[in-house]
């Protein structure tokens, strides 16, 4: 090759170079204008599969006090109205839902409990040392949370224990696996007893995957579900209890203070002593000091038919960037979602989506035909949604009280369990639980059916708490080294 060739070639390489960084850094200031515009949750949502059996509840008009007011009906808004009735039981407690009950991020979810606990650790140890094993724990502490309350109410929700399999497309991505389950064994040998490492296609056979798409497999417990089932039969029931009343259609405009708080909806106004923001992503839009700290990332999820999978198994595909999930509903419909790199912003345009009443394109046409690709069986997609999840920028929930200066408001009634980042099956709950035990007043619980025994502070990471500190040095600057 000539000079002159090699010139034009460097040339040509730092002009794509220069197009890529221009590219990057629009897509960047176009991310941070969207986390800091706030917007309410659309009337018009894409439709999830799981909400094809709504609970029903007649319109009736607003009370105008409580002593309680939860703004959301999601699994963390259950989790403290399921507390708090328990421990409460004659409290006044009024929830707001801007839409239909569950109709956010928790009744568009893909219905696992699944916690990666070799990769969950990996990062954890390297952010936070020694406090990993506490953050992890109180993740893995959900899956026998959840299916114990399930089976003590008796719900009937698809509730399953099955046999999870992370499979691997990428070589460099299996080696790193590998050494994370390598230090996960060394350090935490028993939370790592479940764990199989099939390397290369050696499990391929098993467990139906393709070999010319696998570098290796692994294998561990989890859970699934119908989150939407449990979370509306769960009210079904606390709505028996005359002081809890559940208000859809009621989205909240507005808060002030005063003696008391006043919560402004389209459908009145109500006054309480306290309010608990359990709106995931959408918390900032009535907490000014979270603008930018807690944000949307939109999802995609399919259903598809035509295929015989396992209802015993979930699957999880992980690729060079991101991860795509798969189970099975015991009545025979694939649950099929992810996806989000292949979007026209290779991601980063999900990020700050208030909307879930759209898809993308890409990833729609992606995700349906994932399965036959990777496990050489033929699918149909039967239906496609979109559904908001909430992030923070250092990827962990905001659970507790909020100070005065994140909301401009008196600073002793306001509390959050919010920013899940599409995790929520195993952080929500616990963290509504941990909300619902400091508002009935922190002492010490005797264990009992979803709720942990023992003082709130024994089992919360303080790495959770939503404090002034925590906030102050967030930034969504910070994401591009996490993710």
């Amino acid at each position: 090759m000539g000079f002159l060739s090699k010139l034009n070639q460097l040339f040509s390489t730092l002009q794509a170079l220069k197009a890529e960084i221009t590219e990057s850094k629009s897509l960047f200031d176009d991310l941070k204008s969207r986390v800091s515009t706030p917007s309410l949750p659309v009337s018009n949502p894409t439709l999830s599969s799981w909400q094809d059996d709504p609970l029903q509840i007649p319109m009736q008009p607003l009370p105008t006090t409580a002593e309680i007011i939860i703004i959301g009906s999601g699994i963390s808004g259950a989790s403290i109205a399921y507390t708090l009735l328990k421990k409460c039981p004659s409290s006044k407690i009024v929830m707001l839902e801007a839409r239909e009950i569950c109709s956010g991020a928790t009744g568009r979810n893909g219905g696992h409990i699944k916690c990666s606990a070799y990769m969950e650790y990996s990062t954890l140890k390297a952010r936070f040392g020694n406090s990993a094993k506490q953050l992890l724990r109180y993740q893995k502490r959900h899956m026998p949370l959840l299916l114990g309350l399930i089976e003590e109410l008796k719900i009937e929700a698809e509730a399953r224990e099955v046999e999870t399999v992370d499979v691997f497309t990428d070589e460099k991505a299996w080696g790193e696996a590998k050494q994370m389950v390598k230090e996960f064994k060394t350090d935490l040998p028993e939370e790592a007893e479940d764990i199989i490492v099939y390397d290369g296609v050696d499990g391929c056979q098993e467990y139906h995957v393709n070999p010319a798409h696998c570098c290796g497999i692994i294998t561990y417990k989890a859970a699934a579900l119908s989150p939407h089932k449990f979370i509306i039969s769960l009210y079904a029931m606390l709505l028996q209890n005359p002081n809890f009343t559940i208000s859809p259609g009621t989205a909240v405009t507005e808060i002030t203070s005063a003696d008391k708080y006043t919560v402004f909806t389209g459908r009145g106004k109500i006054c309480a002593s306290s309010i608990v923001h359990a709106t995931d992503g959408f918390a900032a839009t009535l907490i000014p000091g979270l603008e930018g700290k807690i944000f949307p990332v939109r999802g995609h999820v399919t259903t598809q038919s035509g295929c015989g999978f396992d209802a015993s198994r979930s699957w999880c595909i992980h690729h060079k960037r991101g991860f795509d999930y798969i189970s099975q509903r015991p009545g025979g419909e694939l649950v099929v979602g992810g996806g989000m790199i292949q979007s026209p912003g290779r991601g980063v345009d999900e990020f700050g989506i208030w909307r879930d009443d759209g898809i993308c394109y890409s990833i729609r046409a992606y995700l349906g035909g994932l399965v036959e690709t990777v496990f050489e069986t033929q699918t149909k997609t039967e239906r496609a949604w979109s559904g908001c999840m909430g992030f923070a920028p250092d990827l962990l929930p905001f659970v507790g009280r909020l100070e005065s200066s994140m909301t401009g408001r008196r600073s002793d009634g306001e509390w959050i369990s919010a920013g899940f980042q599409g995790e929520g099956m195993v952080l929500a709950w616990l963290s509504g639980v941990a909300v619902g035990l400091m508002i009935a007043g922190d002492q010490e619980y005797q264990d009992e059916a979803g709720i942990p025994g023992g003082r709130v502070q024994d089992w919360l990471p303080r790495e959770l708490i939503c404090s002034k500190e925590r906030v102050d040095r967030l930034s969504v600057s910070d994401l591009a080294a996490l993710l």
